[in-house]
């Protein structure tokens, strides 16, 4: 596998010398006041709550707005579409919100919006993706015009976290006229982008909103259009940079920063982030390999993740033995570790019947050099695997089904900073886990309405364990996220990994 690695970064290597002496005039930036940005991922609907990955929470940042906002180098909560908030009790809240508000399309902000919003999203009926988000929340109110009571199912802990990220208000009356179906189309928001024209799959437009409010927590955005469009050819990403048809890309790999930033002016940055890689594996109901302990272990043992951290990941990566980030809060310390060790490995998939071992299929919706990895690691110890790569939407249909047996993914836990987001979307009981065990999910109960930080993180700690000693999952590696930026272009980067693009400036 190192080999391949060296093989793509050398081949890297020639397009960037030869691209560097046959570089175009430049076509982006701030000559018109464009910022012209490449990603690979999809965008097949703009109505975000029904769009899962995480290039959605960059929609919310620039497009909507949320009651709350955190500051993304402090961590402060600032009331934004509402200017101040009162706890009446652990499961009800009152919002002041702000006056003077509009859409994008003319219609003023009010309650009516929030409630519309808040009452529409928390409705099995509506079948809302970006559930995770938005499942504490049991329905709202309208006190009055500028005033709401927002309901709690139970006590949730981080409710500003998830107010200030996944809960975007929309407006009430033009989604109840043209629904998820129009809003996908042709979204309208109070954020300091609209959106102007839009591709599904393709690409998106924004153009600044000049009547965005002031004296919220989001200044007005700088450069005048952003245009992000999907490119999943990565060399082509790299030459329409060179070209200077683009200022901006997300997610390279490695070796493809490494190059860049010792043969280009761009600016290379790579950010350390929550995002963490993880090996699951569908027991709930299995009755293959992969219902034996001892073969979830082993794949624990055959796994280098140390050489994935360090050789493939890069930068400011690091092996990670959590269920979540160790830079969420309440995220606890790590309990059982799977040291790199293949004839621990050999011996337990022995133990369990499979000492020729056995043939099998890995999917995976991104990162695939992660996963080739490991089917070079499994093979060292006699598994067989086929790699599966498969479109997000595709991979989350057959993931929840429980259609995929084994398969690796990486999350950025939608950017929400505390570990609630990790234990409370993909385990107990939620749609994403595949274990389904009643203890874990008996202890995630309980931490869930716990409001003290020290007795919440133990018993995330008490379920992690459980977890982790089972091998229902296995922690990677954590993430440095590298971004190739226009050297005309001043942005930082966040941990959260999303791209709030009116911070942006020319310089």
């Amino acid at each position: 596998m190192m080999r391949m690695g060296l093989v793509r970064s050398a081949v890297l290597g020639v397009s960037v010398a030869l691209l560097a002496t046959t570089a175009q005039p430049a076509l982006s930036g701030p000559g018109d006041d464009t910022l012209n940005v490449v990603w690979e991922r999809e965008q097949t609907t703009l109505d975000v709550y029904y769009f899962t990955d995480h290039t959605g929470l960059t929609l919310i940042k620039n497009v909507w707005d949320g009651l709350v906002e955190r500051d993304p180098q402090t961590g402060e909560y600032i009331g934004n579409l509402a200017t101040s908030w009162e706890w009446e009790n652990d499961t009800s809240l009152v919002m002041d919100l702000r006056r003077g508000v509009t859409f994008h399309n003319g219609e003023p902000f009010d309650a009516d919006d929030v409630v519309y919003t808040l009452n529409y999203v928390t409705d099995p009926a509506n079948k809302v993706l970006l559930l995770q988000m938005v499942n504490w929340i049991k329905g709202a109110e309208k006190i009055d015009q500028y005033k709401v009571r927002i309901f709690l199912k139970q006590p949730f802990p981080p409710v500003l976290e998830y107010l200030s990220l996944g809960v975007p208000i929309y407006p009430n009356e033009y989604y109840a006229e043209v629904g998820t179906e129009g809003m996908g189309k042709e979204p309208v928001g109070t954020g300091p982008y609209k959106v102007v024209a839009f591709e599904p799959g393709r690409e998106y437009v924004l153009e600044r909103f000049d009547d965005y409010f002031e004296g919220g927590a989001k200044p007005r955005a700088q450069i005048k259009t952003v245009k992000v469009s999907t490119v999943k050819d990565t060399n082509l990403q790299i030459g329409k940079l060179m070209t200077g048809q683009v200022d901006f890309l997300w997610r390279l790999q490695a070796d493809q920063a490494d190059q860049l930033r010792q043969s280009t002016e761009f600016q290379i940055v790579s950010v350390p982030t929550i995002r963490t890689a993880f090996m699951l594996f569908t027991v709930d109901g299995a009755d293959g390999p992969f219902s034996d302990v001892r073969v979830r272990r082993a794949f624990g043992h055959a796994i280098n993740r140390e050489a994935i951290a360090k050789n493939l990941l890069r930068g400011e990566s690091t092996v990670v033995d959590t269920l979540c980030s160790p830079i969420q809060v309440a995220c606890p310390d790590a309990g059982t570790v799977y040291d790199y060790d293949p004839e621990k490995a050999r011996r337990l998939l022995a133990e369990a019947g499979y000492e020729d071992g056995f043939d099998m299929e890995l999917a995976t919706p991104s990162f695939r050099y992660i996963s080739e990895a490991i089917v070079g690691d499994l093979k060292q110890v006699g598994i067989n695997a086929s790699l599966k790569s498969l479109v997000w939407a595709t991979f989350r249909d057959q993931w929840v089904s429980g259609e995929l047996p084994a398969f690796v993914f990486n999350t950025g836990f939608w950017g929400i900073g505390d570990a609630a987001i990790a234990f409370g979307t993909y385990h107990g009981g939620m749609p994403q886990d595949m274990a389904n065990d009643p203890e874990v999910n008996a202890l995630l109960e309980q931490a869930s309405v716990m409001y003290d930080l020290e007795q919440r993180t133990a018993v995330y700690g008490k379920a992690q364990n459980i977890v982790l000693d089972n091998a229902y999952w296995l922690p990677l590696a954590g993430f440095s996220v590298n971004f190739a930026l226009s050297p005309q272009l001043s942005f930082q980067p966040t941990s959260d990994e999303v791209n709030r693009f009116y911070l942006a400036s020319w310089k």
